[in-house]
């Protein structure tokens, strides 16, 4: 595959101009990977197609189950830990040292193992869940904590000098009321502290709430849909969730149950031929750490988590000359290794036959473009061609129906091999480009590959869209990473798929799920059809109460390392270049109760970022070039025609891929979510309002800082 330069892709991505902006510079790394074979070891680094691929529920990850009815709300009531615990991800690790999510009650009942990406919960339509969250974390991290990033680096926001173990917890895509969103400010310690968002009202849905403990409640007033609930808490959400403190949140619907009759596989609890699939890169420590990383303060044992923690400056742009604190924050962590489930390069076993997969990217910066291709008898299953590209055949294509809120109004086939191209981002071609916090609900049938063995794989660039070749690990890779056949660590191979021969297995009914059918259980559009603002490359606005545009910034924090920002189109300081404002200036983003927005957002930086939205849905009404260069506030000078989102965008969604020298137009309507009438919902104390975010869910741009406030009412 030819790949293109990076004045190419700038011109590709309409940013000419903006080279200057590139956070990382080709250079030697000041480490290897930790977990990366060093010849005369006798370490051949991770063994692939060792473990199995969990399922859910008893033997696998646990599920979350009741534990009797919220007397205040009248709510299904959950009671679910927070803790550190360990976990076995592969069978030549010791088990890892992790922090997660515990129920107390599991579905199946007995005593089930505590597993990584456990406490999933499943709810219904309309039947309000509550859940009363237990913080046992031990007061040390099991990750590098750079304190310098705190506002006040003794007492981390007056959570304990020292203690770096308070938690938040959000409903990532719930339309819930503010108080149980989990904001950056709503964190809650073991020893009873409460952030300055939720102290004083942190019994509004639970009176006999204990120290140490936080009461959420979620109406499940939304359509069918996979979302997940993670950390939130600020200044440390980026290490809690890498150590694990992230599960599933699914809800069922009438109209999604009806699918199975038109050929949709049953549910996961079932026990039908639906797969959920959590993906996450992470890094572990092999049996040299101390000498590919001398200062690593935390765990060593072979197969511990290991996070970056040096700000490198031969990796990433600074500014300035004061000493960087180490740990030290970075502008994006990149882990070696793929996790699918929990565990290291599994092996499914499946059927020939139809299934659906629940796809989360649950990575902290790393973006998918996932494929399907017929494994040979390689060690790996894949060979490569000498550009890096595999030269196996394709496996069966994808047939996507769903996105982060549900249905998407028509099904969308997407080709199983497309290997990743920037054109794939411009040209309006149904791509499986999954951004991190992005979901894809999609249908795969195997009929015709029966025997046969199948790898699920991706080669989405890092950081994105450009790429660090230092980030790229797979065998015989030819400009960045090469690592040992059938060993990892390895960032393309995520997953292999072994299809039985079918001998006994009945053959599927037709599927018949057409897009009139689809449609009737979607939720109103805002701008109704959708996909049809853009026509003939001009962007025709609908109605809405306000039209917002905003920005995307990279700047540098006073230690000179890059910080990434959201703003206005307005200075905040006319003496100081720069658009980018931080989390705690004043709110800028204050829209009222049931009022229509349309916010146009123009990305002044060299990544692309998937903006998440807090509260809202949102539907994605076009994409346009615009001059990076030139742009000084109000209105972009436009360099280019504008386009509808990809197939694959045209349902609802809450987060939303911004590409570099792009204007991406969404629109959103600020309704509140339902409360029992039992309850009083306060403001929020700090802001006075609902109290909600926006921000960028690569994790680590997101604490440093782009994130900000949006306060309804």
């Amino acid at each position: 595959m030819h790949s293109p330069s990076r004045r190419q892709f700038l011109q590709i991505a309409g940013a000419t101009g903006a080279a200057s902006l590139f956070p990382w510079q080709y250079a030697q790394a000041f480490y290897q990977s930790p977990g990366t074979p060093i010849k005369g070891t006798g370490w051949p680094g991770i063994a692939k197609y060792v473990t199995t691929l969990r399922g859910v529920g008893p033997g696998g990850i646990p599920v979350a189950a009741p534990d009797g009815v919220s007397l205040l709300t009248g709510a299904n009531h959950y009671s679910i830990n927070i803790g550190e615990f360990s976990d076995q991800l592969h069978p030549t690790f010791a088990p890892t040292k992790l922090w997660g999510y515990n129920p107390a009650n599991a579905l199946g009942g007995g005593v089930q193992p505590q597993r990584h990406l456990g406490g999933i919960v499943v709810a219904q339509r309309d039947q309000p869940t509550q859940v009363t969250f237990t913080n046992r974390l031990p007061d040390r991290h099991i990750l590098p904590v750079d304190t310098s990033m705190f506002m006040d680096a003794a007492s981390g926001f007056g959570r304990g000098a020292g203690k770096h173990n308070a938690a938040s917890v959000h409903l990532h895509g719930g339309f819930v009321p503010w108080i149980s969103d989990g904001g950056p400010y709503h964190w809650f310690t073991p020893d009873g502290k409460y952030g300055p968002s939720v102290a004083g009202i942190q019994k509004t849905f639970n009176p006999n709430l204990l120290p140490g403990q936080f009461e959420v409640y979620y109406p499940n007033a939304q359509s069918a849909r996979l979302m997940w609930y993670h950390d939130h808490a600020h200044d440390i959400t980026r290490l809690n969730a890498y150590a694990g403190i992230a599960s599933a949140y699914i809800i069922r619907d009438q109209f999604e149950g009806n699918l199975r009759n038109a050929g949709l596989p049953d549910f996961v609890e079932n026990g039908g031929r639906e797969i959920p699939l959590v993906i996450q890169d992470k890094t572990f420590t092999g049996p040299d750490i101390l000498l590919l990383d001398p200062t690593w303060p935390g765990p060593t044992t072979l197969g511990s988590l290991w996070y970056p923690h040096v700000y490198e400056k031969n990796r990433w742009r600074f500014t300035g000359n004061l000493v960087m604190p180490d740990p030290s924050c970075v502008p994006e962590a990149f882990g070696d290794t793929m996790l699918v489930n929990g565990t290291v390069f599994p092996v499914a076993n499946i059927d020939p036959r139809r299934y659906r997969f629940r796809l989360l990217n649950a990575c902290q910066a790393r973006f998918l473009n996932l494929q399907l291709y017929v494994a040979d008898t390689s060690p790996d299953g894949i060979r490569y061609s000498n550009a890096g590209v595999p030269v196996n055949l394709p496996g069966p294509n994808f047939t996507v129906i769903g996105a982060e809120c549900g249905f998407l109004p028509n099904k969308v086939t997407v080709p199983a091999v497309q290997p990743f191209n920037p054109l794939l981002m411009t040209n309006g071609l149904a791509n499986m480009l999954i951004a991190p916090a992005e979901r894809s609900d999609f249908i795969v049938d195997f009929a015709a590959f029966a025997g046969k063995d199948l790898i699920l794989y991706t080669d989405a660039p890092a950081p994105f869209p450009i790429g660090d070749p230092r980030n790229d690990y797979f065998a015989g890779n030819q400009n960045g990473v090469t690592t040992k056949p059938g060993f990892g660590p390895d960032t393309r191979i995520l997953l292999r798929l072994k299809v039985g021969t079918g001998a006994g297995v009945p053959a599927d009914a037709p599927l018949t799920i057409t897009p009139a059918l689809l449609t009737a259980g979607l939720d109103q559009f805002i701008a109704n059809p959708p996909g049809l603002a853009v026509q003939n490359g001009v962007l025709n606005l609908p109605p809405a109460n306000r039209t917002r545009v905003l920005t995307l910034n990279e700047t540098f924090d006073i230690y000179g390392r890059l910080l990434q920002a959201l703003g206005t189109d307005t200075l905040p300081n006319p003496a100081v270049p720069g658009f980018g404002r931080t989390y705690e200036a004043p709110a800028t983003e204050t829209p009222a109760i049931g009022s229509t927005e349309i916010w146009q957002v123009l990305n002044l930086t060299a990544d692309t970022h998937p903006i998440h939205f807090h509260l809202v849905n949102v539907q994605v009404l076009a994409r346009q070039p615009f001059d990076v260069k030139k742009y000084a506030g109000g209105a972009p000078t436009y360099i280019g025609p504008a386009r509808n989102p990809d197939p694959t965008e045209m349902g609802w969604k809450e987060t939303v891929r911004m590409n570099p020298g792009e204007v991406t137009t969404v629109i959103m309507r600020f309704d509140l979510p339902p409360t029992p009438a039992t309850v009083t919902l306060p403001v929020s104390p700090r802001t006075g309002g609902h109290e909600y975010v926006w921000h960028c869910h690569i994790l680590e741009h997101e604490e440093h800082d782009m994130m900000r406030p949006l306060i309804v009412g």
